[in-house]
């Protein structure tokens, strides 16, 4: 399980691309905290709680 804070705070577009790629190809959970709705839908997220 990776538990993920803001992850794409603070990368160039490249980096997000990479980030994106590598969790997508990743077999475990995730539980991601972002504000980035472009970043979520890329890594496929199927469950969201909105606080």
């Amino acid at each position: 399980m990776l538990l993920l804070d803001e992850p794409t705070n603070h990368l160039d577009l490249a980096s997000i691309e990479e980030l994106e790629h590598a969790l997508r190809g990743f077999d475990g959970a995730l539980i991601v905290i972002s504000h980035d709705q472009a970043f979520l839908q890329s890594i496929r997220i199927q469950r969201e709680i909105v606080l």
